[in-house]
């Protein structure tokens, strides 16, 4: 029983430290432009690189986590993170320090999909969405600790220092994979195991699916524009500066935490993933095209709303995450997982460029209504719940 709990531990410290490494640019942006006398597209361009990297290598570490199994790619994940991640100490141009991005993205891929292969193996299907929605409060509690520390860092010692900082907590975390991060046994695990599909089908015949894929991906564009810009919103808007946006940033990872944790649970009870999902794009979708109309006018309320879409474009991960994996089959896990990622990579890498552009264009109020547009254009995908029914296995 206590074993699981360990191992869904250490995957959310996995998780967190290529988390801090994939996307812990927007969080320097400051700092960034002004090491390489960058504008602000140019500087969202660099940050959407790591996105690049993910984009290009995950199918690739999917089908080895589903052959070689999830300590040895989550190992080597680590490992080459904390390389790259050091290597930007001597990216002295843009150029190098986007081909180390692009690099960093490549290596800190797999482990989501890996660690969250690892959580199904140990979770029966009744609890795994609590499970899935406690290791997705990795994404909020680590970009939240990232968003106090990195951008005080950034201010004091520069852009590649404060990006050292994920590289310290990979190899921090690297023994306690290689040691912990086992597979679960019948004799371990109990019930909680789910047995192995004995019959792979691709379950990409079907279109359930690629529609869980499609709400992913389209869920990450207004994801992302709040994760990238907030900071830099909040200091050229606000007049904020970068450590105190970083001190709210940190703080608002709290609730979207507990907001993973909840849908997780909340999902377990009504028996589908994908249900919640489609209330909560709709909650998404009203608090940016809110925080869009009140930027200019009402800026302490912008900010609250600021907040409010930070933590209800952070909810849905643990959910479609979830989603994808069980409408696989554990046999076609890895990849799904791998295929989810990539598609948010595509989301996470251009989104940065677009947004930038719009912003350059019409301000940050125009980026915020159109990432609103995709939020509601995923409430029309999300699958009907007969077809996205949890499954027992």
């Amino acid at each position: 029983m206590g074993k699981r709990w360990l191992i869904l531990s250490l995957t959310m410290a996995a998780q967190i430290a290529s988390l801090t490494s994939l996307f812990g640019v927007p969080l320097v942006l400051p700092a960034l432009r002004q090491e390489y006398g960058l504008s602000i597209a140019q500087a969202g361009t660099l940050a959407g690189l790591p996105s690049l990297g993910l984009l290009l290598t995950l199918l690739g570490w999917g089908v080895i986590i589903d052959r070689y199994g999830e300590r040895v790619t989550m190992a080597a994940s680590l490992t080459l993170t904390a390389l790259f991640l050091v290597l930007l100490g001597v990216a002295h141009t843009p150029l190098a320090a986007g081909t180390v991005l692009v690099l960093v993205g490549a290596a800190g891929g797999p482990v989501n999909a890996a660690g969250g292969r690892l959580v199904l193996g140990w979770f029966s299907a009744r609890e795994r969405g609590l499970a899935m929605g406690i290791r997705q409060t990795a994404q909020p509690l680590g970009m939240g600790m990232a968003a106090a520390a990195m951008p005080l860092v950034a201010q004091l010692y520069g852009f590649a220092a404060a990006m050292l900082l994920p590289a310290v907590l990979s190899i921090l975390v690297l023994p306690l994979i290689l040691i912990f991060a086992v597979p679960p046994r019948r004799a371990d695990a109990g019930a909680a195991a789910p047995p192995r599909e004995t019959r792979p089908f691709s379950p990409y015949r079907h279109a359930t699916i690629w529609r869980v894929h499609g709400v992913s991906m389209l869920l990450g564009v207004a994801q992302v524009t709040v994760m990238t810009y907030t900071l830099v919103y909040l200091v050229e808007d606000h007049g904020w500066s970068a450590p105190g946006a970083g001190v709210l940033i940190a703080l608002v990872q709290v609730p979207a935490a507990l907001a993973r944790l909840g849908t997780g649970v909340w999902s377990d009870r009504v028996g589908s993933r994908m249900a919640p999902v489609r209330v909560i794009a709709a909650g998404g979708a009203v608090s940016l095209l809110l925080l869009a109309g009140t930027s200019l006018l009402l800026p302490a309320t912008a900010v609250a709303l600021l907040v409010l879409s930070t933590v209800l474009t952070m909810s849905h991960n643990g959910l479609t995450f979830t989603a994808v994996a069980e409408t696989a089959g554990m046999a076609w896990a890895g990849r799904a997982m791998a295929a989810q990622n990539s598609l948010q990579a595509v989301s996470s890498a251009l989104t940065p460029i677009l947004m930038g552009a719009i912003i350059g264009w019409q301000g940050f109020p125009a980026a915020f209504a159109a990432a609103a547009l995709f939020s509601i254009a995923a409430i029309a995908v999300v699958p009907a719940a007969g077809r996205a029914a949890l499954r027992t296995t």
